[in-house]
C-alpha cells in the first residue's frame, strides 16, 4: 500500500502532467529538483496536497521561464532534459515576478585577494591559474574591483576542488550535474567538483573560465539570474569561444559596486557604505536567529547579519544588503518552511519578505500580538509561528484561522525546560529548537518537547564553532 506521501505526489503528478506518458520516477526527480533548487517552498505532505498541484503548477512555470523554454507549467520532455543539465549546485529561489539579477551579498571593500588552494589534475597548475584570472577579468572589466592572489595566507576568496567528501558540507554529486557552488560575501568559499572533466578551449568536458567567472559572480554578491542566457544563470550553457557577460550580469554587478572608477555605491543611497562597527560573531549579542531562504541559518546582531553553518561562520555583512529597507537591532526574525515568507519583528512593526524582497504592503503595525516580542520561531508540527514575550507565548497559523484570545500561555507547558525571555530561538536543520539568553543556548528535542540533557552549552563555542 503506497504511504501518504506517496499518494499525494501521485496526485500532484497526475494534476500537473502532460499528456505525454512519463515514468513515476521521472515525476518524482522532477519534484526533487524543483525542492532542492528553491522552485517549491510548501512541503508536499497529507493534508497540504489542495495546495500542491497549483504550486508545483507555478514552480515548473517559473523554472521554464528562466531557462527559456516554453512557460507552460507542465512536466514535458524539455522541462525533463533542461533538469538534467550541468549545473550551479546553489539555489535559484526565484519568484513570478521578473527581477533579472539578484543581490545576496556585498564586500565592503573593493580590492580582494584570492588563493588556489589546490588544482585539478586535467588542466595542472599554470592553465587553473590562467583560467581563474581571466574569470576575474570578466568583472574587473565592468567595475571598479581589482583582484589579486596570494600564495600564502588567508585570502577574501578560496578556491579548491574536492570530490564526494567531508571537505564541504555541500557534498557534490559525481560527474555531469553539480559542477561548482560558492557562498556569498563575504565567506569567499568557492568550489568546484573534482571529478568534472576541467578544460579549456575544447567544446568537450566543462570549461573552467566560465564556470568560475559564475561562481566568482556568486562571492561577490550575485545571485542567480533570470535570464537563460546570462553567465548567472543557473544552468551552464556550454563553451563559448568569445564568451562576454551579459548585459544583465553588468547591471548586477555595478549596481553593487558601481562602474569603472566610481565609488562603491550603497543599495540604499547610492553613498560609500560606511564600516560601522563590525561585530566579532565569537563575542557579539545575539539579537535573533533564524533557520530561512536558501536552507541557511543567519544569526543578527545590531546592523549586522551573518551566517552559521557546520564547523564555520561567515563574515558578518549588513542587514540591509539582504534584506533592503530592513532595520537593525531586531527583536526577532523567523522564515516559515510552509510559505517561504521571512517575518522580521521590531517594536511595533513587522517586515514580510519573499526570499530577500520586501512584500508589498510591508511593514506593518502589529495588531494581535504585543510589541518589543522577545523572540520567535517555526513550529513544524503542527506548521505554526511561535512568538515569545517574557514567560508567554503566542502560536500563529499563516494559512488557517487562529483564536488569538486564548493567548499567552506558558511556554514551558509547550516546551519543558524552556528558559523565559530568551533573546533567539530558532528552528535547526535537524529539526530540534535550538534556545538562545545570554552567552547560552539550549537544545530542545523535537520529538520529546523537552530540553535534552547536557544542556546549557556555551554558544560562542559550541554553537558557533569559536575558538576557547
Amino acid at each position: 500500500m503506497e504511504s501518504a506521501m506517496e499518494y499525494t505526489v501521485l496526485i500532484v503528478l497526475l494534476t500537473t502532467a502532460s499528456t505525454v506518458a512519463f515514468s513515476r520516477d521521472e515525476f518524482v526527480k522532477a519534484l526533487d529538483y524543483l525542492g532542492r533548487y528553491g522552485y517549491l517552498h510548501i512541503p508536499l505532505h497529507m493534508g497540504d496536497h489542495k495546495y500542491a498541484p497549483k504550486k508545483v503548477e507555478e514552480a515548473l512555470r517559473i523554472f521554464q521561464r528562466v531557462t527559456g523554454l516554453s512557460s507552460s507549467g507542465k512536466l514535458n520532455a524539455a522541462t525533463l532534459e533542461m533538469m538534467g543539465k550541468p549545473r550551479c549546485g546553489e539555489a535559484d529561489t526565484f519568484t513570478n515576478h521578473y527581477l533579472a539579477y539578484r543581490v545576496i551579498g556585498k564586500w565592503r571593500k573593493t580590492t580582494l585577494t584570492y588563493r588556489i588552494n589546490n588544482y585539478t589534475p586535467d588542466l595542472g597548475p599554470a592553465k587553473t591559474r590562467l583560467a581563474i584570472q581571466k574569470a576575474f577579468r570578466y568583472w574587473s572589466d565592468v567595475s571598479p574591483l581589482m583582484f589579486r592572489e596570494v600564495q600564502q595566507g588567508r585570502a577574501d576568496i578560496r578556491f579548491s576542488f574536492h570530490r564526494q567528501d567531508k571537505t564541504c558540507p555541500v557534498p557534490f554529486d559525481g560527474r555531469g550535474h553539480v559542477l561548482a557552488h560558492a557562498d556569498a560575501p563575504q565567506s569567499g568559499i568557492v568550489h568546484f567538483d573534482g571529478e568534472e572533466l576541467w578544460t579549456e578551449g575544447k567544446h568537450y568536458g566543462t570549461n573552467l573560465r566560465i564556470v568560475a567567472a559564475h561562481e566568482i559572480g556568486h562571492a561577490l554578491g550575485l545571485g542567480h539570474s533570470q535570464h537563460s542566457h546570462a553567465l548567472m544563470g543557473p544552468v551552464y550553457n556550454g563553451y563559448q569561444p568569445h564568451f562576454k557577460l551579459h548585459a544583465d550580469d553588468v547591471r548586477g554587478i555595478q549596481a553593487l559596486y558601481g562602474k569603472p572608477g566610481k565609488h562603491v555605491p550603497s543599495r540604499n543611497s547610492g553613498q560609500s557604505v560606511p564600516a560601522g562597527t563590525v561585530p566579532d560573531p565569537c563575542k557579539a549579542t545575539i539579537d535573533a536567529i533564524m533557520l530561512g531562504p536558501l536552507h541557511k541559518t543567519y544569526a543578527f546582531s545590531g546592523q549586522y547579519v551573518w551566517t552559521v553553518s557546520e564547523a564555520r561562520y561567515s563574515t558578518p555583512t549588513l542587514i540591509s544588503t539582504l534584506w533592503k529597507d530592513l532595520p537593525g537591532s531586531l527583536n526577532a526574525a523567523v522564515h516559515s518552511q510552509r510559505t517561504g515568507k521571512s517575518y522580521f519583528l521590531k517594536g511595533d512593526k513587522v517586515w514580510r519578505y519573499t526570499i530577500f524582497k520586501l512584500d508589498r504592503g510591508f511593514p506593518k503595525i502589529l495588531a494581535k500580538i504585543p510589541a518589543d516580542i522577545d523572540s520567535a520561531f517555526y513550529q513544524r508540527n503542527p506548521k505554526t509561528i511561535i512568538f515569545i514575550k517574557g514567560p508567554g507565548y503566542w502560536q500563529w497559523d499563516e494559512i488557517g484561522t487562529t483564536d488569538i484570545t486564548s493567548y499567552p500561555k506558558a511556554i514551558r507547558k509547550l516546551y519543558h525546560g524552556f528558559p523565559s525571555n530568551p533573546s533567539a530561538v530558532s528552528t535547526g536543520t535537524n529539526g530540534h529548537i535550538y534556545v538562545f539568553k545570554g552567552t547560552q543556548y539550549w537544545r530542545i528535542n523535537k520529538h520529546t518537547h523537552a530540553v535534552e540533557k547536557g544542556y546549557p552549552l556555551n554558544t560562542a563555542t559550541q554553537w558557533m564553532h569559536c575558538d576557547d
